[in-house]
C-alpha cells in the first residue's frame, strides 16, 4: 500500500467573495478539471511553505498563507492524497501557467456546470457552506 501524499491548495477570495480556480491543461493528470491551485508537500516542508512554493512555480503568484480551512482524503487510481485547503491572500497577479490552461474567479452558484477535480469537491462545498450556505457541485457517478 502506497503512503498518502499530502497536497495543499489555496482558497483565494476576491472582493466579491469569489474563489480562484484553475483548470488543468491538456496532458496533465486530470486535464480539463477545475481545482483549487496548489500542489504536493515535499518531505520536511511545512504546509505553508509548500503552498507558497507551488503557487510561485505554477502561477508566478506570491501569496500569504493563513489558517487551515478544511481537509479531505481522496483515493485516485494512481494513489491516495490528503488535500488540505489553506486560506490564502495575494496582491499579486498571475503571470504564468505551467500546469494549467485557464484561471478564473467563481461564486458558489457558478460552479454547477464545471468539471471539478474529485478531491476538491468536498473542500469547495465546505468552504462555500461556511460562507453562504449549502451549494451543490456535480459529483461524478463514482462519488455518489
Amino acid at each position: 500500500m502506497r503512503p498518502i501524499k499530502q497536497v495543499v491548495c489555496a482558497v483565494i477570495r476576491d472582493k466579491e467573495a469569489r474563489i480562484l480556480l484553475t483548470r488543468r491543461a491538456p496532458g496533465q493528470h486530470l486535464e480539463g478539471h477545475w481545482e483549487l491551485p496548489g500542489g504536493k508537500v515535499e518531505p520536511g516542508e511545512s504546509l505553508e511553505s509548500a503552498l507558497e512554493r507551488e503557487l510561485l512555480e505554477e502561477l508566478g503568484l506570491v501569496v500569504t498563507v493563513g489558517e487551515e480551512l478544511a481537509r479531505t482524503v481522496y483515493h485516485y487510481e494512481r494513489g491516495s492524497i490528503e488535500l488540505i485547503a489553506l486560506a490564502t491572500t495575494t496582491d499579486g497577479e498571475i503571470d504564468q501557467m505551467t500546469v494549467h490552461d485557464s484561471v478564473d474567479w467563481f461564486a458558489p452558484g457558478e460552479t454547477t456546470t464545471l468539471v471539478v477535480a474529485p478531491a476538491d469537491i468536498p473542500l469547495l462545498e465546505s468552504v462555500w457552506h461556511s460562507q453562504r450556505g449549502t451549494i451543490g457541485i456535480p459529483r461524478p457517478a463514482s462519488l455518489r
